[in-house]
């Protein structure tokens, strides 16, 4: 039975990377698209780039520290970035997989230990951490290798060190996870809790990533200071550095510590577990009070529905409306950075009025709203292909809703930035114009990706909103519609070819109605037949 339950959560672990759908084949054939490889391959990619990132950063700091005996001090910070890393992707995973999986009641109804459920559920996160920490360790041990020689008790350190902090990261995870969960159970607005720490964790992972540089100049400009303050202070770390540079005593009073703690950890989540996975505490019940029904028409009950569904799914909400956050966040600071804008020359200030409504546009593709839309609907598909509406309205509704929190909140920085830049009245007009059209191109995109490959059959709201084929293609389209006029006015001040900008930003508008219309016509003809049939 263990066995069975390892493989079915590995099986859904990868399922979450490649497949998009229900797996139907439709016409007999099935798309290149579906195949697992496309979905690795692009993984691979991405884990690539990443790599040569971690070499490049480490290859900073590794001269002077393996060459001046502080090599225990460099596989320290490595641990720390490895940690950070595969904690911050797997505290809301372990969320969503340990205490809030849609098949944990039925799991539970079984014939299982519950500490066999909790240990199935924990392998896949071991495995994604293990990733995450291989893309950094594995680039840090080459920058490492390249400015000493390797020895034999190095390598077994870092494969023993390689194998322990995803543990240890799990375990982190794993407390963290339940911290969200408790307080989120103790709360109506489960999902406002929800949101807060994700801003929290994604804010510190972007304030990491954009001081990763500086940070990492620091941490080897000041090393010798660092590492007598870890030796006077924190001994116990330095301990920990020695284990990972090769001492093999230390080593293994650092892996017994780590395997102690997971040992804990996971003791304590198996004895709790049914309780941690099955209760529904703290939060006040609401009272029913009698009101005046309110009568709409369809149209704004089908686009309330919308924006309940959108707002009452944290996961979705923060992922597809990752975009007005940043519309909004990097208005504000452009706002402090006002007297820099000021000093900027006049020519350049020519050059970034062409480029500001394609930069607000590249936000906007980042938030994909309609292409997971009709997949978020799951099981509950029916409902809306019962309901006395034409698809065509149902479609509709569901563009405008990714309309209102893209298009509508694109106003923000198009006048906002505009003005402050000192754009004439017509470059204004095109620059408030392009990313509202732009919204309404994106949103068509992704629902013509989600009615020909949804993902319907999700078990986490995250399979859907991240994991999908529709949100893939969606999100690689708007990026080279977006990069064409790029390209093209690049291309022109390479050449120095001298446009007004207004006729540039013309021609922009009319490339991207161009490219909507298609879209349209497919939806409304041939779209809501599959949306009917689905």
């Amino acid at each position: 039975m263990l066995k069975t339950l390892i493989k079915l959560q590995f099986q859904k672990a990868l399922a979450r990377y490649t497949t998009n759908s229900s797996n139907k084949k439709k016409n007999g054939k099935k798309s290149s698209f579906n195949s697992p490889a496309v979905y690795l391959a692009l993984l691979a990619f991405v884990g690539v780039v990443f790599a040569f990132m971690f070499y490049n950063m480490f290859s900073m700091m590794a001269p002077m520290l393996a060459t001046s005996g502080f090599s225990w001090l460099y596989f320290l910070y490595v641990m720390g970035a490895s940690f950070v890393l595969s904690t911050i992707g797997c505290i809301f995973l372990s969320l969503s997989q340990l205490y809030e999986a849609k098949d944990n009641d039925l799991l539970l109804s079984l014939p299982i230990p519950p500490r066999s459920i909790l240990f199935c559920r924990m392998l896949p996160l071991y495995a994604q951490n293990l990733l995450f920490c291989a893309l950094v360790q594995i680039p840090a041990f080459a920058a490492y290798a390249t400015n000493v020689a390797v020895t034999a008790s190095l390598v077994v350190s870092q494969i023993v060190i390689l194998l322990l902090v995803p543990l240890l990261s799990l375990s982190v995870s794993c407390i963290l996870g339940w911290l969200i969960a408790l307080a989120t159970s103790r709360t109506r607005h489960k999902n406002v809790v929800t949101i807060v720490f994700s801003l929290i964790f994604f804010c510190l992972y972007f304030y990491l990533y954009y001081q990763a540089e500086d940070l990492v100049k620091t941490l080897a400009a000041n090393s010798i200071g660092i590492g007598a303050n870890i030796k006077g202070g924190a001994y116990p770390l330095y301990l920990t550095g020695l284990g990972a540079s090769g001492d093999l005593l230390p080593l293994l009073g650092v892996s017994a510590v780590i395997i102690a703690f997971f040992a804990i950890v996971y003791a304590v989540l198996s004895h709790s577990y049914i309780k941690l996975a099955t209760s529904k505490k703290g939060a006040k019940k609401a009272v029913y009070k009698e009101k005046t029904l309110k009568v709409s028409s369809a149209s704004r009950a089908l686009l309330r529905k919308e924006r309940m569904m959108f707002t009452g799914n944290a996961t979705y909400m923060l992922n597809s409306g990752l975009s007005a956050l940043i519309m909004v966040g990097g208005t504000i600071y452009a706002v402090f950075q006002f007297n820099m804008l000021k000093a900027l020359p006049s020519d350049l200030v020519d050059i970034i009025s062409v480029y500001l409504p394609l930069i607000i546009s590249f936000v906007i593709a980042v938030g994909p709203i309609s292409a997971a839309s009709i997949s978020m609907e799951a099981k509950n598909l029916w409902l809306m292909q019962s309901l006395p509406v034409s698809p065509l309205q149902v479609l509709t509704q569901k563009l405008k809703l990714h309309f209102i929190v893209n298009g509508v909140v694109s106003l923000v920085p198009s006048v906002v930035l505009s003005i402050m830049l000192g754009m004439s009245p017509v470059s204004i007009i095109f620059t408030i114009l392009i990313p509202i059209i732009f919204a309404v191109f994106t949103g068509l995109l992704g629902l013509m990706f989600d009615l020909k490959k949804p993902k319907l059959n999700w078990n986490t709201a995250a399979e859907a909103v991240k994991q999908s084929a529709s949100v893939m293609l969606s999100l690689l389209l708007s990026f080279l519609a977006v990069c064409v006029p790029l390209v093209v006015y690049s291309v022109l001040l390479g050449y120095e070819t001298v446009i007004p900008t207004e006729i540039f930003l013309a021609c922009t508008a009319v490339y991207f109605i161009l490219i909507s219309l298609p879209i349209w016509l497919w939806i409304k003809n041939k779209g809501t037949k599959i949306f009917a049939n689905l």
